[in-house]
């Protein structure tokens, strides 16, 4: 066997995915998009959804077994739920060339979500982070970030890594006290995310204006 050969690709290989990595932390600013929300292509339970991304057409169960098709192209992969969970609500992006998909799971009592990538061509998992919130929206992609949300949950998610810059649950609405309700799209104000919550005819809509370095809640309008 020759060592030397092999040490060599291995070597080449790290060195690719270091270039990779470096490249995507240095990225330019990006102008930001949203997660568009999957179409639900069975009644069932569990459900079972399907989109279109980049010429191919994706069909996932709610069991998180799912299949990227291309003409007689056909590559499977599994989002490998916990037992008992079933997603509920599909959103997806495209992000360099991967996958994302923002997912609401219910096991028929409790009910939270995650956000996964998936690399592309493979369709592996390159990382996948819970949410601890039910009621998963239509999240915002910003400069290599993702900007989610949930009842009482809002959060800045780093693609790269999957891992949280920061987040908050347990928000309270401040005067007059009560949960948040979901959230519309997140949008941008120079350093401020703004967190708008979907009006719900019991009392007015609130926007959380949070600091979108520090994670600092700079107000509650």
């Amino acid at each position: 066997m020759n060592y030397r050969r092999i040490s060599g690709a291995l070597i080449l290989l790290l060195l690719f995915g270091a270039a990779a990595q470096a490249q995507e932390t240095n990225a330019p600013p990006e102008s930001s998009k949203m997660f568009t929300e999957a179409r639900q292509i069975s009644e069932g339970s569990p459900p079972a959804f399907e989109f279109e991304l980049s010429g191919f057409t994706y069909r996932i169960n709610g069991n998180g077994a799912g299949r990227r098709v291309k003409g007689e192209q056909t590559r499977r992969f599994n989002l490998r739920l916990d037992g008992g969970d079933y997603v509920e609500r599909f959103y997806f992006a495209e992000y360099r060339d991967n996958v994302l998909l923002l997912c609401g799971v219910t096991n028929g009592e409790s009910v939270a979500g995650f956000v996964a990538r998936l690399e592309q061509p493979s369709m592996r998992t390159r990382w996948k982070q819970f949410i601890p919130a039910f009621n998963v929206g239509a999240g915002l992609i910003k400069d290599g970030h993702a900007y989610l949300t949930g009842i009482n949950f809002v959060a800045r998610l780093d693609l790269r890594t999957g891992e949280y810059v920061w987040k908050h649950d347990h928000l309270e609405r401040g005067r007059g006290g009560g949960d948040f309700n979901s959230f519309e799209v997140p949008s941008i104000e120079g350093d401020a995310v703004l967190f708008r919550e979907k009006p719900t005819g019991k009392s007015p809509a609130r926007t959380i204006r949070v600091n979108r370095k520090t994670g600092k809640i700079n107000g509650i309008e």
